[in-house]
Order: structure tokens, then sequence, then C-alpha cells
């Protein structure tokens, strides 16, 4: 009988490629997105589950975090889809060892239809979902040894605040640049992106002396700002000069779709962002109009609350 197939051709085994049905390792950390997901349509995805987090007065679970019945959507919290699936039971006290949780991706649904299983109710969704979906396809306990620590975990949010460890150095200007941090605003948070945005502070947005350059008047020359409150950002920019006016005029607008404008979208967009990313609230705004608060900006009348800004240069489309 002869060979037959790649032995017989000495050919050798093909290699599984980048894109095949591997599977990746992440950690579990509550109100965290994985970023792995989106990438990993249709493939498997291993979630390390740490033991303290399976306890039954496990927050998430009581908000009941979740979306959807057997597929759910991306931000909705492992333990307590696990629980509304029936895989684990919580009790008062945390098991001794890890599960190891097999997630499938899949793509974004319609709608989402919540029930009630196992004690626990899933919400519904019937508005557009930006990320992906999952299902459980299997959980295993864990007993390959120590659970390792979650990547860059100076960098997670905070699940309340979005708030990580900052640094109370004051950051000096960069070459080219006039403005200072000072230490009492050296906090980093995360904006509605998930980027690291600096937290609001009357001195991030006070002039820093006398001399004109230090102002922020004159900043917002070359930068636009953006401001964030809990769910909504806004962009303060110089006007387009129509030389009817000797001083400069601003104009604020709120950004549609935040958490989708990240850096690189607002790079490609350009700055300040088109009409069709912006929706405006005022314009021919003078500098004596906008009413700087602790946490809060007053524009002829309208409060905004703030927690989060980035000052961004101008730019063109990319």
């Amino acid at each position: 009988m002869t060979k037959r197939g790649a032995d017989a051709l000495d050919v050798p085994a093909k290699k599984p490629h980048a894109d095949d049905d591997a599977v990746s390792l992440i950690v579990y950390s509550p109100c965290i997105v994985p970023p792995e997901l989106k990438s990993r349509m249709n493939s498997l995805v291993d979630v390390l589950l740490p033991p303290r987090y399976l306890v039954a007065d496990h927050k998430q679970v009581k908000l009941r975090q979740l979306w959807g019945t057997d597929s759910y959507t991306d931000d909705s919290d492992l333990v307590a889809v696990l629980v509304h699936t029936g895989h684990v039971k919580l009790k008062a006290s945390a098991p001794k060892m890890p599960l190891l949780v097999s997630l499938r991706v899949c793509p974004a649904t319609a709608t989402y239809a919540g029930s009630d299983r196992n004690g626990l109710i899933s919400r519904d969704w019937a508005g557009a979902h930006a990320g992906v979906s999952y299902k459980v396809e299997r959980c295993l306990q864990h007993t390959s040894g120590a659970v390792p620590p979650p990547e860059v975990s100076l960098l997670r949010p905070n699940p309340t605040t979005r708030q990580i460890p900052g640094s109370l150095v004051q950051i000096a200007p960069g070459p080219g640049q006039t403005f200072a941090i000072p230490p009492a605003a050296c906090l980093v948070v995360f904006s509605l992106s998930s980027e690291p945005w600096l937290k609001y502070s009357l001195a991030l947005v006070a002039d820093q002396g006398t001399d004109r350059e230090r102002w922020t008047s004159t900043r917002l020359r070359r930068e636009a700002l953006y401001l964030e409150s809990a769910t909504k950002r806004f962009e303060l920019a110089l006007a387009p000069a129509d030389g009817a006016s000797v001083h400069d005029k601003y104009t604020l607008a709120e950004v549609q779709t935040p958490h989708e404008m990240d850096a690189r979208a607002v790079e490609a967009a350009g700055v300040p962002l088109p009409r069709g990313k912006t929706s405006l609230l005022e314009e021919g705004l003078d500098w004596e109009e906008l009413v700087w608060g602790p946490s809060y900006v007053r524009v002829r009348g309208a409060e905004y609350s703030l927690q989060r800004l980035l000052y961004v240069p101008y730019t063109v489309a990319a």
C-alpha cells in the first residue's frame, strides 16, 4: 500500500495560521471589557476568573449587569453571566480555586432579550450595540497554579471613578509648549473612549502667569479643549476669524458617540471635529462668557458638569 497525503509528497505539515481558532487567555477584572474580544471574532477566548470574585455579594451580580440570554453583550459581567447560565452558584465565602471559562466571541445582535434564570434576571437591550457578543462554551476549575496578575494593572480604571494611580510630581512643558501640569492636577483618569486623560481641575484651565503666551485663551489658538462629564464629551475650540471682531471667539459643541472617538478616530477626523461628528451648543463665545467652577463650566446660563479634560492640537483630517 502506498503512502498518500503530505507524507507521500514529502510536504511539511501545514502550520496553523494566526487567524485560526486559537485560544487566548486573559484575567477577569470587574467592569473591564477585554479589548481582545473584538479582534477574536468567532474564536474562543479563555478567561481566568479569580476566586475572590466568586462570592454571593459580588456587586455586578447584585446590580444585574448583564444584557441578553445565552448570547450576552461584551460589557455584561462574566460572574453575573455564569450565575444566569447556571454554571456557578455563589456562596458567602470564595472557593479555593479559580475558574477557567471559555467564551465564544460572536457578532453583536440587533436586540438582546433578558430572562429570569437561576434566580437572576438579565436585562433587555434594544438599542444599537457597538461592541460584540459572547457565549459561555465551558466553565472548568483551574488547577494549573496561581492566578497571574492582570497586565498593566496600574492602567486599569477604578470601577466607580475610572481613576488610575497618578504622579504627584509636576509635569514640565514639552518642546514648544509653555504650559506645565501642576502637582494638584496630576491625576490621570480614563475617558469615555477608555484612554488616559487628566482629571478636571481649575488649575488646568487657569492662566499660568501674566505672560500672554501662558494664558489659556492663547493656548486655545493652537489646541482644542475636550471636556467630559460622566456621560458626555464637549469640544471648546477657537472659531474661525470673520474679520468683524478684534477678539477671539469660541464655539462649544457636544461630541457625538464619544465612546467611539478615541485618539485614532479624532486624528482621522481632524481637530476641531467636523460638524458631522459634533452638535453645536454655543457659538460666538467670548472668553469671559466661560465661567469655570471646581467641577463645572457655566456658559450663557447653562451649566455643564465636568470630570475629565484633554488638550489636543489642531490638525487636518488624515
